[in-house]
C-alpha cells in the first residue's frame, strides 16, 4: 500500500488508515448493505484524491468531493442555528482574512463544540461570526 501511495500520490506524505464497516445504499452500482471499507485520513493541506479513482483491489473512493466545512459540521454535529463553545482560540493578528472586527483561529476542530447547556444563555454582544475553511490544490 505504501508503494502505491509513493508511486501515485507523492504529495500525500502523512496518512493513517484502518478497516471499518459502513452501510451503503446510494447511487454507485454497489450492493446495498454493510461493506468492509478502508478508512484513510490525511491532512487537508495535502491534495485531494481524484473522485473517479479505481484500482486492482478497490472499486470506489468515497468522500473526495466533500468540503472541509461540510466534514467539520457533520463531525461536530452542528445542526441549525446554535451556540458554539470555542476553546483554545488565538486572536489573529498577522494576516486578516475578513472585514470582521475580531478574528480568532482554532487549530484543533475538537475545540469547537455545540453544547446543550448553552441553549438558554443570553445573547452575547456579538455582531457576526464567520467560519472560513480553505483548501488548496497544487
Amino acid at each position: 500500500m505504501e508503494e502505491t501511495r509513493k508511486r501515485r500520490f507523492k504529495d500525500i506524505t502523512m496518512w493513517k488508515c484502518k478497516g471499518v464497516s459502513r452501510k451503503y445504499c446510494f447511487e454507485m452500482p454497489l450492493e446495498h448493505g454493510s461493506h468492509r471499507l478502508l478508512k484513510i485520513k490525511y491532512p487537508a493541506t495535502m491534495p485531494p484524491i481524484p473522485q473517479n479513482l479505481t484500482g486492482n483491489t478497490f472499486e470506489a473512493v468515497f468522500g473526495t468531493n466533500q468540503s472541509m466545512l461540510e466534514l467539520f459540521i457533520l463531525k461536530q454535529k452542528i445542526k441549525g442555528p446554535c451556540w458554539l463553545t470555542i476553546k483554545n482560540a488565538t486572536k489573529v493578528t498577522d494576516y486578516r482574512r475578513t472585514w470582521c472586527k475580531q478574528e480568532i483561529r482554532v487549530t484543533n476542530p475538537k475545540d469547537v463544540a455545540c453544547t446543550i447547556e448553552d441553549i438558554n444563555k443570553a445573547s452575547p454582544p456579538l455582531v457576526g461570526l464567520t467560519f472560513n475553511i480553505k483548501t488548496t490544490r497544487s
